[in-house]
C-alpha cells in the first residue's frame, strides 16, 4: 500500500527515468510484502531561493548545489533514515605552531606544541528497503579540525583591520592572545558534534540515492520526493491482537508473534564501527572560557537560514558576549536571551541538540 499525498504520488509515478526530483524505486514497491507500507513525502523548497535551503559548492562559473542540514534531516525522516546509536570518536593530536594563538609574527621563530585541535568521528546508518530488508550505509569517517577554523577567522579579521590598525565593522574578537585561546577553547568544546552531524549527512546522502552535488536545471521542480518504508497498520493490528490474546492465555510475547507471521527473520546486526586508534597520546582537555549559554549560542548561529531569526540570534549573541560579566543583572533581556534560544532549538531535531544547563 502507498500512502500519503495523491498528487505528489501521480507525479512521482509518471516523472520519466533519470528525473533528479524523483528517488523512488516504484518496480521494487511491487514486490513488497503485505506486511510494510510506503509512506511518499516530497520535501519542498523555494527554486527561486536556493541560497535559503543549498550551499553552491562549486562557486559562481560551475554551481553546484547541496542541501543544507536542515533540509538534509528532513530528508532523513521522508526516507526513514536512522543513525546508528553510537558513533566511535578520536581525537585529532597534530604538533602545531601556535605563534597565531600567541600573537607572534610570521617573522619570528616557530613555537611548536603538540595539540589536540579536533575530533574524529565514524558513524553509520541504516534504512528500511523495498523488499524489508535493512541496509547499513557505509562508514562515515569525518574531522573537524578547530585549529584550521579559528586560523583562518583569525587572519581575516587581521586582514580587516589591516593588523588591528583600526576598527573591523563586525568588532575585533581575536585581538589579543586571551581572546583566541578563548574562541579555540569554545569551538573545542562543539568539536565532537559538529563532526558527528557532517557524518551524519554523509550518510543520509548516501542512502537516500542522492548526488554529489545538482545543476540549478536539477531544481527547478521545488521539491525532492522520497518514500519510506515502514510497518503497515494492518500487521500492526494483527500483531497486538494476537499479543492481547496470547498474553490473555498466559502465551509469552514472542511465541504470539511466532503463530501469527511465523519465526522472525534473521536480520543482520548493525555492522561494527572500525576502532580508531589516535596517532599520538591524548593532552588534557582545554577549559571553555565563554559562558556556556554564549557557547550554545555560537554553536546553534551558523544554522539559522530564516534572516530575522538570524539578525535576532545575533544580536542577542552580541549582548551576551558583551554583558557575559554581568548578564544575569538584567533579568528582563536575560530571559528574552533564554527565550531566544528556546525557540532555536524548537527548529532543530532533538538528535543534533546539544546537552546543556538549564538557564
Amino acid at each position: 500500500m502507498i500512502k500519503g499525498d495523491q498528487a505528489t504520488i501521480k507525479r512521482a509515478q509518471s516523472a520519466p527515468a533519470g528525473d533528479s526530483s524523483v528517488y523512488i524505486n516504484f518496480d521494487a514497491i511491487k514486490e513488497l510484502p503485505e506486511e510494510y507500507e510506503v509512506v511518499v513525502t516530497a520535501v519542498k523548497y523555494d527554486p527561486k531561493k536556493l541560497d535559503e535551503s543549498f550551499s553552491n559548492v562549486g562557486g559562481k562559473a560551475n554551481p553546484s548545489y547541496m542541501p543544507k542540514p536542515e533540509l538534509m534531516y528532513k530528508i532523513a525522516e521522508a526516507c526513514g533514515i536512522s543513525g546508528s546509536a553510537e558513533s566511535e570518536t578520536s581525537p585529532m593530536i597534530e604538533e602545531i605552531d601556535i605563534n597565531p594563538m600567541l600573537m607572534k609574527g610570521a617573522d619570528q621563530a616557530p613555537t611548536y606544541r603538540r595539540k589536540t585541535v579536533g575530533r574524529r568521528v565514524a558513524k553509520r546508518s541504516s534504512r528500511m528497503m523495498e523488499d524489508g530488508s535493512l541496509i547499513w550505509s557505509s562508514l562515515s569517517t569525518t574531522e573537524y579540525n578547530v585549529w584550521e577554523r579559528c586560523l583562518e577567522l583569525w587572519s581575516k579579521e587581521a586582514m580587516y583591520t589591516e593588523g588591528y590598525t583600526k576598527e573591523s565593522k563586525f568588532g575585533n574578537k581575536y585581538e589579543n592572545t586571551y581572546r583566541r585561546q578563548s574562541h579555540f577553547d569554545g569551538e573545542m568544546k562543539f568539536a565532537h558534534a559538529k563532526a558527528e552531524s557532517k557524518a551524519y549527512l554523509k550518510t543520509i546522502r548516501e542512502l537516500a540515492g542522492m548526488p554529489t552535488g545538482y545543476l540549478p536545471a536539477d531544481l527547478t521542480k521545488g521539491e525532492l520526493v522520497f518514500a519510506r518504508i515502514r510497518r503497515s497498520n494492518m500487521a500492526l493490528k494483527m500483531e497486538t491482537a494476537a499479543r492481547l490474546q496470547a498474553i490473555s492465555q498466559g502465551v509469552g510475547q514472542s511465541t504470539a508473534q511466532a503463530q501469527l507471521f511465523g519465526p522472525p527473520p534473521v536480520e543482520d546486526e548493525e555492522p561494527p564501527i572500525m576502532d580508531i586508534e589516535p596517532p599520538y597520546e591524548d593532552v588534557e582537555p582545554v577549559e571553555d572560557k565563554d559562558p556556556e549559554i554564549i557557547a550554545v549560542f555560537k554553536y546553534y548561529l551558523p544554522s539559522i537560514t530564516d534572516e530575522k531569526g538570524k539578525i535576532s540570534a545575533t544580536k542577542t549573541l552580541a549582548w551576551l558576549e558583551e554583558h557575559k560579566e554581568d548578564m544575569k543583572s538584567n533579568e528582563g533581556f536575560y530571559k528574552k536571551a533564554v527565550k531566544n534560544l528556546a525557540g532555536i532549538e524548537e527548529a532543530i531535531p532533538e538528535a543534533f541538540r546539544i546537552e546543556h544547563s538549564e538557564f
